[in-house]
């Protein structure tokens, strides 16, 4: 199904939550809402889910071209799974996923057989087979999310949305659940949309990432273009680690340099792992001093200083590591391999 907003302002107080949003999402894509708390994100989904409405006259909600804005969230067929599961506790792991069959009115409720079917389609699906009987009581934080993932799945629902699904999780859980439900939206190809604060989240699941900041969408594309080609400075410094430097224009290229207080020509920034070290000097290299190493992980961070400076990462391979013989107080020189750079009119430059 596709799903498209219009043109959607909604308000709190005078406050505006978002502030004229259009985004169309395609049928079978897994779309993720990212940014800042307050930015607006969670908002948007509770407008698509019909929790909340835009303000009079400001836009409108489609579903696959039909006008949903004024139709109630039960009519929607949206599937909704919250940070915090909201299961029943006193209801096994079945009753909770086959609740949404059993509730529907008379006319429309699917015979026993077809409910205990689809609820052991489901257990399949979320790899719980022989859990079934258990209550939620009895379940890890990983599993009640699948739990609710798969009673949000049982009323067969044209759209799945996510708030934070994974939130309230470990760090080693939410990993191993994103993995999951990658796979698992592989194999259902329902159209999704979930929100997120954790960039690394949605850069690992979303086929299309949609920054959003104070109420307004400042990005879309796949995880790699938001990442590698950021439209703007603050998605720039939002998606990942990134150091700032002052610098100049020499030539066409940006020279890196610890510059004097408003000789500076522009904003630039670079990724630590942008960055090469060597012992010898070069064209536009910086000389810095190695202040820290920090070798556990499949890559070394590198803490740095320039003279006068504040101290800024770099990210090298364990190899280049041992071949510099790196520790702290060894002089370096420091070669950008890719430079952003951000004019006073914030548009992105790539150097």
């Amino acid at each position: 199904m596709i799903i498209e907003v219009r043109d959607v302002t909604k308000t709190f107080q005078a406050t505006a939550a978002l502030d004229r949003v259009s985004l169309r999402v395609e049928t079978g894509e897994l779309l993720a809402l990212l940014g800042p708390s307050g930015c607006g994100k969670t908002t948007l989904l509770r407008i698509i889910a019909g929790l909340e409405v835009p303000d009079p006259g400001s836009g409108k909600v489609l579903f696959n071209g039909e006008d949903v804005t004024g139709t109630a969230t039960g009519r929607r067929k949206v599937g909704f799974v919250f940070q915090h599961y909201a299961l029943f506790r006193h209801m096994t792991v079945f009753e909770n996923i086959a609740f949404g069959l059993r509730v529907r009115s008379r006319a429309t409720r699917p015979r026993k057989p077809v409910i205990e079917s689809r609820v052991r389609e489901l257990l399949r699906l979320i790899q719980m087979e022989n859990l079934a009987q258990r209550f939620p009581r009895q379940l890890s934080g990983g599993q009640r999310q699948r739990v609710a993932l798969a009673r949000a799945l049982a009323v067969e629902p044209r759209l799945l949305l996510l708030d934070e699904p994974f939130g309230s999780l470990d760090a080693r859980v939410r990993q191993e659940l994103r993995r999951w439900l990658r796979r698992l939206h592989d194999e259902i190809h329902l159209t999704s949309l979930f929100v997120t604060h954790d960039q690394e989240e949605a850069l690992e699941l979303a086929d299309r990432v949609v920054v959003m900041n104070e109420g307004r969408i400042v990005q879309i594309g796949t995880p790699d273009e938001v990442f590698h080609r950021p439209a703007t400075e603050f998605v720039m410094t939002f998606l990942g680690n990134v150091n700032f430097f002052p610098g100049i224009v020499s030539d066409g290229s940006v020279l890196l340099m610890p510059a004097a207080e408003g000789h500076a020509t522009g904003r630039y920034y670079v990724r630590p792992h942008d960055f090469d070290l060597s012992l010898a000097p070069g064209p536009g290299s910086l000389s810095a001093t190695v202040v820290r190493v920090h070798s556990a992980g499949p890559q070394v961070r590198v803490e740095l200083r320039c003279p006068g400076k504040e101290s800024f990462l770099a990210e090298i391979s364990q190899e280049q590591s041992r071949s510099l013989e790196l520790k702290a107080g060894r002089n370096v020189h420091v070669f950008a391999r890719e430079v952003r750079a951000f004019p006073v009119d914030g548009g992105a430059v790539h150097a």
